[in-house]
């Protein structure tokens, strides 16, 4: 677990580094059209860098069927980025069903999720569900504003954009 500033800042820790740490295994990175801004403005910056991000769209009821990221997800996917829990229909993404296409369609993706709204309202079993990365943010449980969580499953290494200290075992100065 990484603190840091919020969601804002655990989103973009987990997309850019997954996406530079895994450039050499490929570009694609499969997300949806209905992620929080924090996740869209980092994927748009991915695009400027020359990534392929792959949008999957919603239904007319705000549901994404899992066939969808089955479609969006191959070989050369280096990273899926999905909401838990969508911010504005209250959509729950199937999050162990998506860990499960990119095992078996053999992706070097990492899998991260923008918890921020589900975190203390629906249930997250970060290892059942095969969750590479999770990010959370206090406040929207209780806790205080600006204080939010990287949670990065053991093993994983990403580049650190926060220079300065050695907090956060390296991974973010401040």
């Amino acid at each position: 677990i990484y603190f840091t500033s919020g969601g804002t800042e655990s989103d973009n820790i987990a997309i850019l580094g997954a996406a530079h740490a895994k450039k050499r295994a490929g570009n694609k990175i499969v997300t949806t059209a209905i992620e929080h801004p924090a996740v869209l403005n980092t994927m748009a910056q991915l695009e400027k860098e020359g990534f392929e991000v792959v949008y999957v769209q919603p239904e007319a009821d705000g549901n994404i069927p899992k066939e969808k990221f089955d479609a969006a997800v191959d070989a050369k996917t280096i990273l899926v980025s999905v909401m838990a829990v969508n911010n504005e229909t209250g959509v729950l993404l199937p999050l162990k069903d998506i860990a499960g296409m990119i095992k078996r369609k053999k992706a070097p993706a990492l899998f991260h999720t923008d918890a921020v709204q589900a975190v203390g309202h629906v249930p997250i079993d970060v290892k059942a569900m095969n969750i590479d990365m999770l990010s959370l943010s206090a406040h929207k449980f209780h806790g205080p504003k600006g204080v939010g969580a990287l949670y990065m499953k053991k093993g994983i290494r990403l580049p650190s954009y926060v220079m300065g200290g050695a907090q956060e075992r390296n991974r973010r100065a401040g």
